[in-house]
């Protein structure tokens, strides 16, 4: 019996497993690991020049350099720009340099950076000066460079003019902070130059903090709390404009309690930053609204209530109240905005 029973559930038609997503498919939900593994299953059925650009791409992009630079290898001349920059993300800037094609103008920023560690300062110079003609002329990477260049031949005004260039476009750059800071000192100012000098300490981990959540987005970009957390690491310098993007890119993809947390967050900005209470209250409604909080609530209230807004504060206690009926510290709350109302 136990045979024929066996024999029947065989006989059953099994229904065929679902088709794999392709790497594309997979890249562009945010699996960049999983892509990158079905990238290399495809690659294996169809290797095509562009398959291989587009797997040494995505390990770029997901800091995988040393696996970037082995795929390179194999791929050879096609993906050769991609191996210099594998090979200059590694420091192995002699292997780099004859790889580095100076129409790209990143790619001719990194060869200046490449030889001035290596020393070949006369180099650095000619492609620097070339570069100034090219379509990188506004990069403040490029001005930096200047400066550095400027600051080597004992040109302190020329640097300082470059490093404040460089600033003026991108005034977080570590790099040209130092830069000024030190031009500052060499030039007799020193006051002035020791007070950039500890903007340069000042910012310095937070530009650290920025390029770790950037680290975590390379890898998964899809995942929500990693866009808060850029968010975060903007504010803090402050890039307002860049925080409020990352901010708003993660309320777009964000569910449940990711999209709480992102939404203090982008609140305590609009508040505190930009001084706008309303559009504050707006967002922690909206986030309400879509994801039922107490603590939007509350902070909604909070916010109002210091502007002297206290029966529109009441309001969101009384509903924060209605969500979490036994916490006290809301009840509290709702007690000294009615106290203040009726005054």
């Amino acid at each position: 019996m136990r045979i024929l029973l066996l024999l029947a559930l065989l006989a059953v038609p099994r229904a065929e497993d679902p088709p794999r997503p392709s790497a594309a498919a997979l890249w562009a939900r945010g699996a960049r690991l999983e892509a990158i593994e079905a990238a290399r299953t495809e690659l294996g059925a169809a290797p095509t020049t562009d398959a291989w650009v587009r797997l040494v791409a995505w390990q770029l992009t997901a800091r995988r350099h040393r696996a970037a630079l082995e795929d390179a290898e194999r791929c050879g001349p096609p993906c050769d720009a991609q191996r210099a920059e594998a090979l200059y993300r590694l420091g192995e800037f002699e292997r780099a340099l004859p790889l580095f094609d100076e129409r790209d103008p990143v790619a001719a920023l990194w060869k200046i950076d490449a030889l001035e560690a290596l020393g070949r300062f006369a180099e650095s110079d000619a492609v620097l000066e070339r570069a100034r003609a090219g379509a990188q002329a506004g990069d403040p990477r490029l001005h930096a460079a200047d400066g550095r260049s400027a600051a080597r031949r004992g040109d302190l005004a020329g640097a300082e003019r470059a490093f404040r260039a460089a600033l003026a476009l991108e005034p977080f750059d570590g790099e040209s902070l130092f830069g000024l800071g030190r031009a500052l000192v060499a030039a007799g100012r020193r006051a002035e130059g020791l007070a950039v000098l500890a903007e340069h300490r000042r910012v310095l981990p937070l530009l650290d903090a920025v390029e770790f959540a950037r680290q975590g987005l390379d890898l998964a970009p899809a995942h929500a709390p990693n866009w808060t957390a850029l968010g975060d690491a903007e504010r803090a310098l402050p890039r307002l404009d860049r925080a409020e993007a990352a901010y708003r890119r993660a309320a777009s993809i964000a569910h449940g309690d990711e999209a709480v947390a992102n939404a203090l967050r982008w609140a305590r900005l609009l508040a505190e930053d930009r001084g706008d209470v309303d559009a504050a209250v707006d967002l922690l409604a909206r986030t309400s609204r879509a994801a039922p909080d107490a603590r939007l609530l509350v902070r909604a209230g909070d916010l109002l209530l210091a502007a002297h807004r206290p029966r529109e504060a009441a309001e969101r206690f009384a509903q924060a109240l209605a969500l979490r009926p036994d916490d006290a510290q809301i009840a509290r709350r709702l007690a000294a905005a009615r106290a203040t109302e009726g005054r």
